[in-house]
C-alpha cells in the first residue's frame, strides 16, 4: 500500500494577499456594506439575493413574491443607486466581485 501524498503544484502558485491588499479589500467591503444599508429594504433584498447569493431572477421573484419584470427593474435601480452612493464607476465590478 502506497501512503505517499501527491503534491499539487497549483495549490502553491497563488500567494496570499499582503497586509495592504487585505486592508484595501476590507475597506471596500465596509464601503459596500454601508452603501447597501442606505438602499431601501426592497432594493437591498433584491441586490443581495442576486449579487451575493447568486439567485436567478426567477428565484428572486419567487422569494420576494414580485413579478420578474419588477425584480429586473428593482435590481437595475438598486445597482444604479449603489453606484451613486459609492461615488465611482467601478462599483458594478465591486458588487460582482463579492
Amino acid at each position: 500500500m502506497n501512503s505517499a501524498v501527491e503534491f499539487d503544484e497549483s495549490l502553491h502558485l497563488s500567494p496570499l494577499p499582503g497586509p495592504e491588499a487585505q486592508a484595501l479589500a476590507g475597506s471596500e467591503r465596509e464601503r459596500l456594506a454601508k452603501g447597501l444599508e442606505q438602499l431601501s429594504p426592497r432594493s437591498r433584498e433584491v441586490i443581495v439575493l442576486r449579487e451575493l447569493e447568486g439567485c436567478s431572477y426567477k428565484e428572486i421573484a419567487s422569494i420576494t413574491a414580485m413579478p420578474i419584470g419588477t425584480v429586473m427593474s428593482t435590481l437595475a435601480r438598486a445597482r444604479e443607486r449603489l453606484q451613486q452612493l459609492l461615488g465611482r464607476s467601478g462599483t458594478k465590478e465591486a458588487v460582482h466581485d463579492l
